[in-house]
């Protein structure tokens, strides 16, 4: 054993079994281990030791640490870094798929189409991490991981936490950041600022080779190649293989150019050249060579190995209807109507799907065919709350759970029919038996079996089974403990540690299939009863995983991952593996306003969406003059601080840290925004000023201060410290221009200035309480009301009317409703004023604002949707 290896297991003994060198390169050696306590195989990079001693291990660690944040469907993820043992490492999934560079050397030119989808695939992926200030710095093929036909860019900002740690010491190491033949001309010529730009002109050299098979520049030395690269321009890629797409070939010889301003400005412009007439590049008839095998997967019936890998990559399929997957081949949307589509069951010829749609309080089944048609409801009874569909063996019936009782139904709709009788508790799920003359079906923490004959009897004892299939010969495969699954009335998904479990339904015998150090969810059986599919979180969003299950109902062998960054909810298969469907969830919060005077929306107004985009908002703030709006969002995956114009402007980022950033406020002069942020670790108050000058450290401490609010004059800031009790402090502006901590005013939270300034409101619970008001310099504080009285709101965030004689207070209700309340600023009895959202949009977000005649407050959208993806045998 090499001792760098013998080093490595010896130290990470507890973590991870070190296995075998996987092979070495310019700053690692690659070791396959095994993740003992996740139960995964991964990769450890361990960087060679005269770098390790350049870098030193606590300025690269903290470097790196950077990188580790970055989540895309198209990069490769961090998982882990550390020091063993002196040996400087990090670690990623260990991916059994091809490298870019593995099918050049096989194929050396790809077909355009390929090409062109790799290419905007990475770009993808370069355009989120540029997004937040992350330059990879060393694209080229061998970075570059094909999954299912799929680009993922590993060693992402690797190179940069090296550049940024080594500094001046990297001189002696002999390590060259960037690959000659992909370095842009400021790279290969060592200039200190690289920039986003960098990155697209190797894009750009990467994607020429796809295309022609070399690379644009090429030498005998490395000193020959940097001198073609910086003197040369490269061949047109038509002038080797005519049948490149004239704007294809535009588009390439642009990211190639010498000069970083005459490239595109980003990588989605890259993308979108490619793809404005990429899009209509049709694939050849004949196949191309098919991937390596991903696993162990097999579908018995179909005898069809890795055929879930084509749901890889769910961000193209949410957003392509029919787009073309190569040799797996076409996802295609089956549902687009608002709310959710969830749980969908392909009947047993693929060729109809049924699903829940549900708008978060009600539910209904409905049938669709796949190639085209519209929804039919199985039953009339519109009343009823319907979930969780299951067709026959030979299609002719779906069982359903209808008000939480176990009913089937034709499938060309028709009267219900009762199964199985009611026992006294609402029925969590149900699923027939390979000859559907049995049932089985959970109530509360137990499943029951009911017999042909029609008797009942308890099998088993679970925490929260959910979800069951039950395949052959006999045995049931459910989630246990909390699960993540969408169920009428819920606002957000439980992603609680949940698990496989096999029941067989003879003996009752309970086995698992999985652990539970992550979720795992919607089990379904292959058709010979000896791999189990499932849902997971178990490495971010949900995705599909396999396992094989031994004849007894315990697992034999490890789980594998199946696809990449899908998020799927839950999914089934066609009998014949030719088909599977599936639902695809995403989330959003946007900012929403609507006319205000105090009183619920007069005849003929209606609220207006501000804000746009797949993204999270949480903290909202508008200007003093009511000319802009301010928020958080994670729209470039870190949450940083935005503004637009009021009323429909453009999103202006303020702040591109790698670190989360909330709740702004901006002064009432317009010069600065004040916000918390995790940038030194613990959450402090930070000050940015507008005109372009370097941001302000109001706090220092290991404290967590948040919610800053600037006091009408622009002298104080009140903010929170978090805690049991969490407080609210003063910081007042000195003579010298830096700021002082003045006093600590009383338990609470999100506090809110009155117009003139001479008092605060606030609440006094975190979780929803009473509301105070406190005079800034005099007197105690004073409760606006008796939250304890029976029925009173829980008041979270306030704000005040113009005179100052009225507070508003934003309250959830325990049925989930959201209203908005007005209290007398002297005190007094609450009124409601109305209500926020509806079953599908709903406020959960705690801030709003009232200015100038209009109300802002953030809503909360979910979606979800079915996908059919054809599988060519």
């Amino acid at each position: 054993m090499l001792d760098s290896e013998g080093r490595l297991a010896s130290a990470l003994a507890g973590q991870y079994r070190v296995e075998r060198e996987l092979g070495q390169g310019g700053m690692a050696t690659v070791f396959l281990a095994h993740d003992l306590k996740h139960d995964r195989d991964v990769a450890i990079k361990v960087l060679h030791s005269d770098l390790s001693a350049a870098l030193g291990a606590e300025r690269f660690l903290s470097e790196i640490h950077t990188t580790a944040r970055l989540q895309h469907p198209h990069i490769l993820p961090l998982l882990d870094s550390g020091d063993a043992d002196g040996l400087l490492y990090y670690v990623m999934p260990y991916v059994t798929g091809e490298t870019l560079r593995t099918r050049l050397e096989r194929e050396k030119q790809l077909p355009i189409e390929d090409a062109v989808r790799i290419a905007r695939e990475v770009a993808d992926a370069l355009g989120a991490a540029h997004a937040v200030g992350i330059i990879h710095r060393d694209i080229k093929p061998e970075n570059i991981l094909l999954l299912g036909g799929h680009a993922l860019v590993a060693d992402f900002g690797i190179a940069l936490a090296v550049q940024s740690a080594g500094g001046q010491r990297m001189t002696g190491t002999g390590l060259t950041l960037g690959t000659p033949q992909y370095m842009s001309p400021e790279q290969a010529t060592a200039e200190r600022v690289i920039d986003a730009r960098s990155d697209i002109y190797a894009l750009g050299a990467v994607t020429y080779e796809m295309l022609v098979g070399e690379t644009p520049f090429r030498g005998a030395t490395v000193q020959s190649v940097v001198a073609n690269v910086l003197t040369k321009t490269p061949v047109a890629p038509s002038a080797v293989r005519d049948t490149v797409p004239p704007p294809v070939e535009a588009a390439v010889l642009k990211a190639l150019s010498r000069l970083p301003a005459d490239r595109f400005s980003s990588a989605a412009a890259f993308a979108a050249a490619l793809g404005a007439t990429g899009s209509g590049i049709r694939s050849s008839a004949v196949p191309g060579p098919a991937p390596r095998p991903l696993g162990r997967i097999w579908i018995a019936a179909g005898g069809l190995a890795a055929v879930l890998a084509a749901f890889l990559l769910g961000r193209s399929l949410r957003r392509e209807s029919d787009t073309p997957l190569g040799h797996f081949g076409r996802a295609t949307q089956v549902t687009s109507e608002p709310g959710l589509e969830i749980t969908p069951d392909i009947s047993p010829d693929g060729k109809q799907v049924a699903y829940a749609s549900t708008d978060g309080t009600q539910s209904k089944i409905f049938v669709r065919p796949i190639a085209g048609g519209r929804s039919v409801p199985l039953t009339d009874d519109s009343a009823s709350v319907e979930t969780l569909p299951q067709w026959s063996h030979d299609g002719s019936r779906i069982l359903f759970l209808k008000d939480r009782q176990v009913f089937s139904a034709s499938s060309g709709g028709g009267a219900p029919r009762q199964e199985v009788p009611r026992r006294g508790g609402d029925v969590e799920s149900a699923t027939w038996s390979p000859d559907e003359r049995r049932i089985a079906y959970v109530i509360a923490d137990s499943m029951f079996i009911r017999e042909a004959d029609g008797s009942s009897r308890q099998i088993a004892v679970l925490l929260q089974p959910s979800l069951c299939s039950w395949g052959p010969p006999d045995l049931i495969a459910c989630a246990a403990g909390n699960s993540f699954y969408l169920r009428p009335g819920m606002t957000f998904g439980n992603t609680a540690p949940s698990w496989i479990a096999v029941i067989d339904a003879n003996s009752g015998r309970v086995t698992a299939a999985t652990d539970s150090s992550s979720s795992s969810e919607a089990p379904r059986w292959a058709s010979d009863g000896k791999t189990l599919f499932f849902v997971s979180d178990r490495l971010g969003p949900p995705d599909i995983y396999s396992v094989r299950v031994s004849a007894g109902g315990t697992a034999d062998g490890k789980p594998e991952r199946l696809t990449v960054g899908l998020g799927v909810n839950s999914f089934s298969l066609a009998a014949d593996g030719s088909r599977m469907t599936y639902a695809v969830l995403t989330t959003s919060s946007n900012v929403w306003s609507q006319p205000w005077t105090g009183k619920a929306l007069l005849p003929g107004e209606r609220p207006t969406q501000v804000t746009f985009g797949q993204q999270t908002i949480e903290g909202i703030s508008v200007s003093s003059d009511g000319q802009w709006l301010y928020y958080d969002s994670n729209l470039s995956d870190n949450a940083d601080i935005y503004r637009i114009r009021l009323p429909a402007g453009q999103p202006e980022r303020l702040t591109s840290g790698s670190t989360p950033e909330f709740a702004p406020d901006p002064s009432p002069d317009g010069r600065f925004v004040a916000f918390h942020s995790l940038r030194t670790g613990s959450r402090d108050i930070f000050v940015l000023p507008l005109d372009g000058g370097p941001v302000e450290q109001l706090t220092h401490t290991p404290d967590q201060e948040g919610f800053p609010v600037w006091s009408p004059d622009g002298q104080t800031l009140a903010f929170t410290i978090q805690g049991i009790p969490s407080a609210l402090y003063l910081a007042h502006r000195n003579g010298a221009g830096g700021w002082q901590v003045r006093k600590r005013l009383d338990e609470g939270y999100w506090a809110r200035w009155s117009t003139d300034g001479h008092a605060l409101s606030y609440s006094t619970s975190l979780f929803g309480g009473g509301l105070r008001i406190v005079t800034i310099d005099s007197g105690p504080p004073r409760r606006l009301y008796d939250e304890t009285a029976p029925g009173a709101p829980l008041a979270e965030s306030s704000a005040w009317s113009d005179d100052g004689r009225t507070i508003y207070f934003k309250s959830h209700s325990a049925s989930g409703a959201v209203s908005i309340w007005s209290v007398p600023a002297g005190g007094g009895k609450p009124q409601r004023v109305l209500e926020l959202g509806d079953g599908r949009l709903r406020s959960d977000r705690y801030g709003f604002r009232i200015n100038h005649g209009r109300l802002y407050y953030v809503m909360f959208d979910r979606q979800s949707n079915i996908w059919a993806m054809e599988v060519n045998q």
